[in-house]
């Protein structure tokens, strides 16, 4: 498999087996990506009450030292 073909002029043309290899690649990657985002967030923000209680913004809360850690 040939991935570039050479022209008279000397540019470079890549072959359209390594462009399709070169999207398969980065749509794998962009996936990963928003697949790691969204378990992030379904499992540290949705499965955590305590947590998003934590995140918002209590004036009760302002000065407290005793803050409550949060289990993983």
């Amino acid at each position: 498999m040939t991935f570039a073909v050479v022209s008279g002029t000397g540019n470079w043309v890549p072959s359209y087996s390594f462009l399709y290899i070169v999207l398969i690649v980065g749509a794998l990657l962009t996936a990963g990506v928003a697949m790691s985002a969204f378990s992030f967030y379904d499992d540290y923000y949705w499965g955590d009450e305590e947590f998003r209680d934590q995140l918002r913004f209590h004036p009760s809360n302002r000065n407290s030292s005793n803050k409550k850690t949060r289990k993983v």
